[in-house]
């Protein structure tokens, strides 16, 4: 094995180990939202929009989101471990279903806030 793949690998798999951390939390509805709109908010604007919002709905986006993010770091970094050479496709499909998944979910959010 190479030594490139080893730092590759180690390096995915720390990302892949931080977000299914993180991920554990939101699950759970806990730990900071990290997503768009809370992270460019001042805390005035958090505090102000917190009643408005729907928090649990803001976890699910973010939990689908960085869940499906962890799956390709772990998957990448068990294709920069493993002798064998597997596909990339279940990877690459894993990515357009959270890609989409992402832009579908923030229209919602979008077009559910314009009509308050």
């Amino acid at each position: 094995m190479e030594i490139a793949g080893i730092i590759c690998g180690s390096i995915l798999s720390v990302f892949a180990i931080v977000l299914g951390i993180y991920v554990s939390f939101t699950i759970r509805c806990k730990g900071p939202l990290l997503s768009n709109p809370w992270i460019w908010m001042s805390k005035e604007e958090r505090e102000r929009e917190l009643a408005k919002v729907d928090i649990k709905a803001e976890y699910r986006q973010l939990t689908i989101a960085l869940g499906g993010l962890t799956l390709v770091f772990l998957y990448f970094a068990i294709f920069c471990f493993s002798t064998f050479r597997m596909p990339l496709w279940p990877m690459w499909i894993i990515v357009v279903f959270v890609v989409l998944y992402a832009i579908v979910s923030s229209i919602k959010f979008a077009m559910r806030d314009k009509g308050k």
